[in-house]
């Protein structure tokens, strides 16, 4: 797994895809506005990382 901060271009789509603007409503957005949204999607990727390593654990116990 990768770590470190992703390209801005990747973040950029990953911003307009996941609240369903145009790049011109982002561009006009406020800078700390994104920087909420970008917070805001780490945290949701880092609660479904959790979901998933905790469903795996379970499976590994019911498996056994």
């Amino acid at each position: 797994m990768r770590r470190g901060k992703p390209h801005p271009a990747l973040t950029e789509f990953r911003i307009i895809k996941e609240f369903g603007w145009t790049k011109t409503q982002l561009d006009h957005q406020p800078s700390k506005f994104v920087e909420t949204c970008i917070v805001i999607l780490n945290e949701m990727d880092r609660q479904t990382g959790e979901e998933v390593q905790k469903a795996k654990r379970e499976s590994r116990r019911r498996v056994r």
